[in-house]
Protein backbone atom coordinates (compact mmCIF):
# COMPACT_ATOMS: atom_id res chain seq x y z
CA UNK A 1 0.00 0.00 0.00
CA UNK A 2 1.72 3.32 -0.97
CA UNK A 3 0.52 6.38 1.75
CA UNK A 4 -0.78 10.01 1.07
CA UNK A 5 -0.48 13.07 3.16
CA UNK A 6 -3.08 12.38 6.06
CA UNK A 7 -5.73 15.10 5.62
CA UNK A 8 -6.17 15.27 10.11
CA UNK A 9 -3.54 14.90 12.10
CA UNK A 10 -3.46 12.09 14.59
CA UNK A 11 -4.48 14.37 17.67
CA UNK A 12 -7.27 15.16 15.94
CA UNK A 13 -8.90 11.91 15.31
CA UNK A 14 -8.37 11.28 18.61
CA UNK A 15 -9.92 14.37 20.05
CA UNK A 16 -12.81 13.19 17.79
CA UNK A 17 -12.38 9.70 18.73
CA UNK A 18 -13.08 10.33 22.25
CA UNK A 19 -16.10 12.88 21.58
CA UNK A 20 -17.84 9.96 19.22
CA UNK A 21 -17.48 7.87 22.31
CA UNK A 22 -18.74 10.54 24.98
CA UNK A 23 -21.65 11.16 22.42
CA UNK A 24 -22.43 7.43 22.48
CA UNK A 25 -22.50 7.65 26.39
CA UNK A 26 -24.90 10.22 26.13
CA UNK A 27 -26.93 8.73 24.16
CA UNK A 28 -27.82 5.41 25.51
CA UNK A 29 -27.37 6.82 28.67
CA UNK A 30 -29.65 9.61 28.63
CA UNK A 31 -31.88 7.45 26.71
CA UNK A 32 -31.84 4.55 29.62
CA UNK A 33 -31.63 7.07 32.13
CA UNK A 34 -35.25 8.95 30.85
CA UNK A 35 -36.85 6.05 29.66
CA UNK A 36 -38.65 7.83 27.49
CA UNK A 37 -41.58 6.77 24.84
CA UNK A 38 -39.90 8.80 21.75
CA UNK A 39 -37.35 10.50 19.95
CA UNK A 40 -34.63 12.79 22.64
CA UNK A 41 -33.04 15.76 21.54
CA UNK A 42 -29.01 17.26 22.59
CA UNK A 43 -29.53 21.05 23.66
CA UNK A 44 -30.64 23.65 20.76
CA UNK A 45 -32.45 21.01 19.12
CA UNK A 46 -36.03 20.04 19.12
CA UNK A 47 -38.43 17.78 17.80
CA UNK A 48 -41.84 17.25 16.68
CA UNK A 49 -43.98 14.85 14.18
CA UNK A 50 -44.03 16.30 10.80
CA UNK A 51 -46.33 14.02 9.18
CA UNK A 52 -48.24 11.10 9.78
CA UNK A 53 -49.09 8.50 6.78
CA UNK A 54 -52.42 7.97 4.94
CA UNK A 55 -54.47 5.76 5.58
CA UNK A 56 -52.96 2.13 4.07
CA UNK A 57 -49.93 3.43 3.92
CA UNK A 58 -46.70 2.19 6.32
CA UNK A 59 -43.41 2.31 6.60
CA UNK A 60 -41.94 5.58 5.21
CA UNK A 61 -38.43 5.81 3.99
CA UNK A 62 -36.96 7.88 1.20
CA UNK A 63 -38.06 11.86 0.97
CA UNK A 64 -37.65 14.20 -2.03
CA UNK A 65 -38.08 17.72 -2.20
CA UNK A 66 -38.95 20.24 -4.91
CA UNK A 67 -40.14 23.62 -4.57
CA UNK A 68 -42.30 24.10 -1.48
CA UNK A 69 -43.28 20.15 -2.03
CA UNK A 70 -42.42 16.93 0.13
CA UNK A 71 -42.30 14.02 -1.77
CA UNK A 72 -42.02 10.64 1.17
CA UNK A 73 -41.81 6.91 -0.08
CA UNK A 74 -43.78 4.14 1.75
CA UNK A 75 -42.86 0.71 1.24
CA UNK A 76 -45.72 -0.43 2.94
CA UNK A 77 -43.74 -3.73 4.63
CA UNK A 78 -43.23 -5.00 0.94
CA UNK A 79 -40.42 -7.81 -0.04
CA UNK A 80 -37.73 -5.52 -0.76
CA UNK A 81 -37.38 -8.27 -4.13
CA UNK A 82 -40.50 -7.08 -5.21
CA UNK A 83 -42.08 -10.46 -4.52
CA UNK A 84 -45.50 -10.98 -2.61
CA UNK A 85 -46.99 -8.22 -4.83
CA UNK A 86 -45.35 -5.54 -3.23
CA UNK A 87 -46.88 -1.95 -3.78
CA UNK A 88 -45.78 1.17 -2.51
CA UNK A 89 -47.05 4.96 -2.11
CA UNK A 90 -45.37 7.91 -3.24
CA UNK A 91 -47.23 10.43 -1.26
CA UNK A 92 -46.88 14.36 -1.63
CA UNK A 93 -47.05 16.87 1.20
CA UNK A 94 -47.06 20.14 1.24
CA UNK A 95 -45.07 22.28 3.71
CA UNK A 96 -47.36 22.17 6.23
CA UNK A 97 -47.62 18.14 5.72
CA UNK A 98 -50.63 18.13 4.03
CA UNK A 99 -51.26 15.18 1.55
CA UNK A 100 -51.74 16.53 -1.44
CA UNK A 101 -51.43 13.14 -3.60
CA UNK A 102 -50.50 9.91 -3.56
CA UNK A 103 -49.35 7.17 -6.10
CA UNK A 104 -48.90 3.80 -6.33
CA UNK A 105 -46.04 1.87 -7.70
CA UNK A 106 -45.42 -1.68 -8.11
CA UNK A 107 -42.57 -2.72 -5.63
CA UNK A 108 -40.80 -2.23 -2.73
CA UNK A 109 -39.48 1.75 -2.90
CA UNK A 110 -36.17 2.42 -1.09
CA UNK A 111 -34.73 5.47 -3.43
CA UNK A 112 -36.24 8.65 -4.22
CA UNK A 113 -34.51 11.41 -6.02
CA UNK A 114 -35.81 14.74 -8.17
CA UNK A 115 -34.49 14.84 -11.74
CA UNK A 116 -33.14 18.67 -11.85
CA UNK A 117 -32.76 18.55 -15.63
CA UNK A 118 -36.17 18.04 -16.13
CA UNK A 119 -38.15 17.78 -12.75
CA UNK A 120 -39.68 14.35 -12.80
CA UNK A 121 -39.31 12.44 -9.41
CA UNK A 122 -37.25 9.03 -9.98
CA UNK A 123 -38.41 6.33 -7.85
CA UNK A 124 -36.30 3.05 -7.63
CA UNK A 125 -37.98 0.23 -6.49
CA UNK A 126 -37.03 -3.61 -5.40
CA UNK A 127 -33.20 -2.93 -3.86
CA UNK A 128 -32.61 -6.90 -3.33
CA UNK A 129 -33.20 -7.98 -7.11
CA UNK A 130 -36.11 -7.45 -9.77
CA UNK A 131 -35.55 -4.15 -9.75
CA UNK A 132 -38.13 -1.22 -11.31
CA UNK A 133 -38.18 2.45 -11.73
CA UNK A 134 -40.77 4.73 -12.09
CA UNK A 135 -40.61 8.32 -12.86
CA UNK A 136 -43.28 10.64 -12.16
CA UNK A 137 -44.11 14.18 -13.56
CA UNK A 138 -44.22 16.62 -10.46
CA UNK A 139 -46.85 18.93 -11.71
CA UNK A 140 -49.15 16.17 -13.12
CA UNK A 141 -48.37 13.07 -11.43
CA UNK A 142 -48.10 11.00 -14.88
CA UNK A 143 -46.33 7.88 -13.89
CA UNK A 144 -43.92 6.21 -16.68
CA UNK A 145 -42.39 2.56 -15.85
CA UNK A 146 -38.85 1.35 -16.58
CA UNK A 147 -37.63 -2.02 -16.22
CA UNK A 148 -33.56 -3.66 -16.10
CA UNK A 149 -32.05 -6.14 -17.44
CA UNK A 150 -29.71 -8.85 -16.34
CA UNK A 151 -27.97 -7.00 -13.37
CA UNK A 152 -24.56 -6.43 -13.75
CA UNK A 153 -23.94 -7.24 -9.87
CA UNK A 154 -26.66 -9.77 -9.41
CA UNK A 155 -29.01 -7.51 -7.13
CA UNK A 156 -31.49 -4.90 -7.30
CA UNK A 157 -30.45 -0.92 -7.27
CA UNK A 158 -31.14 1.11 -4.21
CA UNK A 159 -30.54 5.09 -4.99
CA UNK A 160 -29.86 7.94 -7.40
CA UNK A 161 -27.55 10.35 -8.11
CA UNK A 162 -27.46 13.32 -10.72
CA UNK A 163 -24.11 14.83 -11.84
CA UNK A 164 -23.04 16.34 -14.70
CA UNK A 165 -26.39 15.35 -16.90
CA UNK A 166 -25.92 11.34 -15.91
CA UNK A 167 -28.04 9.57 -13.59
CA UNK A 168 -25.72 7.21 -11.24
CA UNK A 169 -27.74 4.25 -9.31
CA UNK A 170 -26.04 2.62 -6.05
CA UNK A 171 -26.13 -1.57 -6.96
CA UNK A 172 -27.16 -3.06 -4.14
CA UNK A 173 -27.62 -6.39 -2.80
CA UNK A 174 -24.44 -7.82 -4.78
CA UNK A 175 -23.82 -10.96 -5.52
CA UNK A 176 -20.17 -11.98 -3.77
CA UNK A 177 -18.27 -14.65 -4.93
CA UNK A 178 -16.61 -17.39 -2.62
CA UNK A 179 -14.35 -15.13 -1.06
CA UNK A 180 -16.72 -12.78 0.04
CA UNK A 181 -15.93 -10.47 -2.61
CA UNK A 182 -18.19 -8.06 -4.84
CA UNK A 183 -16.91 -8.46 -8.48
CA UNK A 184 -19.56 -6.40 -9.80
CA UNK A 185 -19.78 -2.56 -9.94
CA UNK A 186 -20.99 -0.55 -7.03
CA UNK A 187 -22.43 2.11 -9.09
CA UNK A 188 -23.81 2.63 -12.35
CA UNK A 189 -24.65 4.72 -14.91
CA UNK A 190 -28.33 4.47 -16.20
CA UNK A 191 -30.09 6.08 -19.47
CA UNK A 192 -33.88 5.53 -19.89
CA UNK A 193 -34.83 4.44 -23.17
CA UNK A 194 -38.07 4.63 -25.25
CA UNK A 195 -39.16 1.18 -25.05
CA UNK A 196 -39.36 1.51 -21.10
CA UNK A 197 -36.04 -0.44 -20.36
CA UNK A 198 -33.32 0.81 -18.75
CA UNK A 199 -29.31 0.94 -19.98
CA UNK A 200 -27.17 0.72 -17.38
CA UNK A 201 -22.72 0.43 -17.16
CA UNK A 202 -20.70 -0.22 -14.89
CA UNK A 203 -18.74 3.12 -13.44
CA UNK A 204 -17.55 2.67 -10.16
CA UNK A 205 -15.42 -0.91 -8.88
CA UNK A 206 -16.96 -3.31 -5.83
CA UNK A 207 -13.37 -3.42 -4.92
CA UNK A 208 -12.42 0.16 -5.18
CA UNK A 209 -8.53 1.27 -4.28
CA UNK A 210 -9.65 4.17 -2.14
CA UNK A 211 -7.52 6.65 0.04
CA UNK A 212 -8.54 6.74 3.65
CA UNK A 213 -9.67 10.32 4.76
CA UNK A 214 -8.75 10.58 8.06
CA UNK A 215 -5.31 8.67 7.30
CA UNK A 216 -4.82 8.79 4.00
CA UNK A 217 -2.94 5.20 3.08
CA UNK A 218 -4.24 3.39 0.24
CA UNK A 219 -6.66 0.53 0.64
CA UNK A 220 -7.95 -2.30 -1.70
CA UNK A 221 -12.02 -1.92 -0.22
CA UNK A 222 -14.87 -4.96 -0.30
CA UNK A 223 -18.05 -3.25 -0.85
CA UNK A 224 -20.30 -5.61 0.00
CA UNK A 225 -23.49 -3.23 0.89
CA UNK A 226 -23.64 -0.29 -1.75
CA UNK A 227 -27.01 1.66 -0.48
CA UNK A 228 -27.73 5.48 0.00
CA UNK A 229 -26.13 7.92 -2.21
CA UNK A 230 -25.89 11.46 -2.20
CA UNK A 231 -23.86 14.61 -3.53
CA UNK A 232 -21.43 16.47 -1.46
CA UNK A 233 -22.12 20.48 -1.23
CA UNK A 234 -18.47 20.55 -3.66
CA UNK A 235 -20.49 17.79 -6.00
CA UNK A 236 -18.75 14.81 -5.05
CA UNK A 237 -20.79 11.53 -5.05
CA UNK A 238 -21.25 10.26 -2.02
CA UNK A 239 -22.03 6.60 -1.61
CA UNK A 240 -22.86 4.87 1.79
CA UNK A 241 -21.57 1.17 1.93
CA UNK A 242 -23.73 0.45 4.70
CA UNK A 243 -22.95 -3.26 5.97
CA UNK A 244 -19.24 -2.32 6.10
CA UNK A 245 -19.85 1.12 8.27
CA UNK A 246 -17.75 2.96 5.36
CA UNK A 247 -19.01 6.16 3.03
CA UNK A 248 -17.03 6.33 -0.23
CA UNK A 249 -16.24 9.74 -1.77
CA UNK A 250 -16.15 10.00 -5.22
CA UNK A 251 -15.91 12.77 -7.84
CA UNK A 252 -16.69 10.53 -10.69
CA UNK A 253 -14.91 8.90 -13.99
CA UNK A 254 -11.44 8.97 -13.72
CA UNK A 255 -11.19 10.20 -10.77
CA UNK A 256 -9.80 8.27 -7.12
CA UNK A 257 -12.21 7.94 -4.61
CA UNK A 258 -11.75 8.33 -0.88
CA UNK A 259 -13.49 6.30 2.19
CA UNK A 260 -14.91 7.59 5.30
CA UNK A 261 -14.32 4.84 7.85
CA UNK A 262 -17.05 5.39 10.24
CA UNK A 263 -16.21 5.59 14.35
CA UNK A 264 -18.52 3.16 16.98
CA UNK A 265 -18.96 0.70 14.43
CA UNK A 266 -21.80 2.78 13.45
CA UNK A 267 -23.95 1.67 9.85
CA UNK A 268 -25.86 4.23 8.38
CA UNK A 269 -28.14 4.93 6.17
CA UNK A 270 -29.16 8.12 4.50
CA UNK A 271 -27.28 11.45 4.56
CA UNK A 272 -27.79 15.21 4.21
CA UNK A 273 -26.31 18.48 3.88
CA UNK A 274 -27.53 21.79 5.81
CA UNK A 275 -28.00 23.67 2.37
CA UNK A 276 -28.48 26.97 4.24
CA UNK A 277 -28.45 28.17 8.12
CA UNK A 278 -32.08 28.53 8.31
CA UNK A 279 -34.44 25.30 8.00
CA UNK A 280 -35.01 21.75 9.54
CA UNK A 281 -34.22 17.90 9.01
CA UNK A 282 -36.83 15.66 7.92
CA UNK A 283 -36.56 11.83 9.21
CA UNK A 284 -38.47 9.20 8.21
CA UNK A 285 -38.89 6.96 11.24
CA UNK A 286 -39.19 3.62 9.33
CA UNK A 287 -40.73 1.17 12.04
CA UNK A 288 -41.97 4.23 13.98
CA UNK A 289 -44.42 4.88 11.04
CA UNK A 290 -43.68 8.24 11.50
CA UNK A 291 -42.01 11.66 9.64
CA UNK A 292 -40.02 13.89 12.40
CA UNK A 293 -39.23 17.15 11.73
CA UNK A 294 -36.18 18.45 13.63
CA UNK A 295 -35.44 21.94 14.42
CA UNK A 296 -32.58 24.40 15.60
CA UNK A 297 -32.28 28.44 15.28
CA UNK A 298 -29.32 27.77 13.40
CA UNK A 299 -27.81 25.42 10.80
CA UNK A 300 -23.75 25.43 10.61
CA UNK A 301 -24.40 25.56 6.71
CA UNK A 302 -22.62 22.62 4.78
CA UNK A 303 -22.87 20.23 7.45
CA UNK A 304 -23.45 16.61 7.42
CA UNK A 305 -26.14 14.76 8.76
CA UNK A 306 -26.49 11.28 9.22
CA UNK A 307 -29.10 8.68 10.28
CA UNK A 308 -28.02 5.75 12.33
CA UNK A 309 -29.27 2.19 13.05
CA UNK A 310 -27.78 2.63 16.72
CA UNK A 311 -24.65 0.30 18.03
CA UNK A 312 -25.59 -2.72 19.83
CA UNK A 313 -24.24 -3.94 23.16
CA UNK A 314 -21.01 -4.84 22.97
CA UNK A 315 -18.00 -5.83 26.48
CA UNK A 316 -20.07 -4.56 28.62
CA UNK A 317 -20.81 -1.09 27.13
CA UNK A 318 -24.57 -0.14 26.77
CA UNK A 319 -26.95 -0.11 23.39
CA UNK A 320 -26.87 3.06 21.38
CA UNK A 321 -30.10 3.58 20.48
CA UNK A 322 -30.60 4.73 16.34
CA UNK A 323 -30.04 7.89 16.34
CA UNK A 324 -29.80 10.98 13.70
CA UNK A 325 -26.34 12.82 14.66
CA UNK A 326 -23.85 15.72 12.24
CA UNK A 327 -21.28 13.33 10.89
CA UNK A 328 -17.72 14.85 10.81
CA UNK A 329 -15.99 14.65 7.50
CA UNK A 330 -12.71 14.04 8.86
CA UNK A 331 -13.28 11.72 11.33
CA UNK A 332 -15.90 9.64 10.37
CA UNK A 333 -17.17 10.42 14.29
CA UNK A 334 -21.35 11.12 14.47
CA UNK A 335 -22.35 12.57 17.01
CA UNK A 336 -26.07 12.53 18.18
CA UNK A 337 -28.56 15.51 17.44
CA UNK A 338 -31.58 13.37 18.45
CA UNK A 339 -31.63 9.87 20.15
CA UNK A 340 -33.75 7.43 21.41
CA UNK A 341 -35.85 6.72 17.89
CA UNK A 342 -36.45 2.98 16.44
CA UNK A 343 -35.13 3.10 12.80
CA UNK A 344 -34.21 6.42 11.01
CA UNK A 345 -33.89 6.39 7.35
CA UNK A 346 -34.86 8.76 4.61
CA UNK A 347 -33.64 12.65 5.48
CA UNK A 348 -34.23 15.58 3.79
CA UNK A 349 -32.82 19.27 4.65
CA UNK A 350 -35.56 22.11 4.13
CA UNK A 351 -34.02 25.89 3.88
CA UNK A 352 -36.66 28.23 4.75
CA UNK A 353 -34.17 30.75 4.47
CA UNK A 354 -36.51 33.00 1.44
CA UNK A 355 -39.55 32.71 3.94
Amino acid sequence: MRRIRPLVSSSRILNRTTLAFAAFCFAAGGAAAQTPSGPVTTPGFTISVFASPPAGSSAPDSIAVIDNHIWIAYANGGAPDGSGNAQSQIVEYSRDGNVLRSITVAGHNDGLKVNPYNREIWAVQNEDANANLVTIDSSTGRTTRYVFGKPPHGGGYDDIVFKDGQAYLSASNPTLDASGHNNGPSIVRAILESNGTIEVSAVFSGMPAAANIPFGNVTRLNLTDPDSMTTTPSGDILLDDQGDGQLIVWRGPGTEPQYLPLLGNVQIDDTVFASSRKGYLLVSDTKANKIYKITSNVWQKDAAFSASTGVPAANGVPAVPAYVGQLDMSSGALLPLATNMVSPHGMAFISTEDQ
